[in-house]
């Protein structure tokens, strides 16, 4: 059952789906259009689940999922990843990209994570640059004060700059 995102529980299980691009409002509004009636649908084992959707700065996707209510099953989230291949199929968009996002003034960037070293020695990222730390969210409270954070603090990329400000 489709609940709207600001009625889901601070401690609502997450998953974020970034997307490889800035998508136009116009994609945005498709996707949660798209959601909208799957997530109203969504079910784990014949159960209803009570859910919800939604795209954040035009670069992320999320379902936040009322495990109170009931809990999602491997195969109910194999049932959402298909939304994501489906609608990825149809919009030409990459809903699993595993790059580095960071916001670079008002805009969302993003770098190779195989590549975080070096992003970080030639200076694009600096010690307070505002990183979002898909990796730990689990939570809707987690999405709202650990997703986005500075760089230093990242487990992905603090090792990379205790040898520059060593």
């Amino acid at each position: 059952m489709y609940i709207d995102f600001d009625k889901i529980p601070q401690n609502a299980r997450v998953w974020v789906y970034q997307v490889n691009r800035q998508l136009t409002d116009n994609e945005a509004n498709t996707i949660e259009s798209y959601l909208k009636p799957a997530v109203n649908q969504w079910a784990a084992h014949g159960a209803s689940l009570l859910a919800s959707a939604k795209v954040l700065y035009n670069r992320f996707v999320i379902i936040a999922l009322d495990q109170s209510f009931n809990e999602a099953s491997g195969c109910s989230i194999d049932a959402s990843s298909r939304w994501f291949k489906e609608l990825g199929e149809q919009l030409n968009i990459d809903f699993f990209d595993r790059s580095q996002a960071y916001f670079d003034n008002d805009e969302i960037k993003t770098f190779s994570v195989f590549q975080s070293k070096k992003t970080i020695e030639s200076g694009l990222i600096s010690p307070d640059t505002i990183i979002f730390n898909n990796i730990t969210i689990a939570t809707l409270g987690d999405l709202a004060n650990k997703w986005q954070i500075k760089a230093i603090d990242a487990p992905t990329l603090k090792r990379f700059f205790a040898k520059n400000l060593a």
